[in-house]
């Protein structure tokens, strides 16, 4: 499986919830908009701190950069369970878990297609 995104000039976020499936705690959140991306990615240190439960993955899974090299985080090789709340819509997904830093959630092309949100992609506004 390969994992890249597309560099855009303007970052599109939205504001979301994350709910641990077994505290049963929102964690509010900006979730960056990826339409370059096929999946979605939690910053697994943010996830450990609101104590996701942490799940290995079958097989894992390369991350390459923009410029096509290998990522410095290495392979992605756990993933976790969590209900996302956008606009009172809840839903249970799965997020792949890597070292996102600066933000804790990318939501990719499955969760766009899904929900098809407009968007305005030259002024951001969803």
């Amino acid at each position: 499986m390969l994992v890249c995104t597309y560099l855009f000039q303007k970052e599109i976020c939205l504001d979301v919830g994350v709910e641990n499936l077994v505290r049963g705690i929102v964690h509010p959140t900006s979730a960056l908009l990826d339409s370059g991306t096929n999946s979605i990615f939690i910053y697994q240190v943010w996830a450990e701190q609101i104590g996701l439960p942490l799940v290995k993955l079958d097989v894992s899974i390369l991350v390459y950069n923009i410029d096509s090299t290998l990522d410095a985080g290495g392979c992605i090789t756990h993933k976790y369970s969590f209900v996302a709340e956008y606009q009172g819509h809840r839903e249970r997904v799965t997020a792949k878990a890597t070292q996102l830093g600066k933000i804790n959630l990318i939501l990719g092309c499955t969760w766009l297609f899904k929900y098809n949100p407009e968007i305005d992609w030259q002024t951001g506004v969803v």
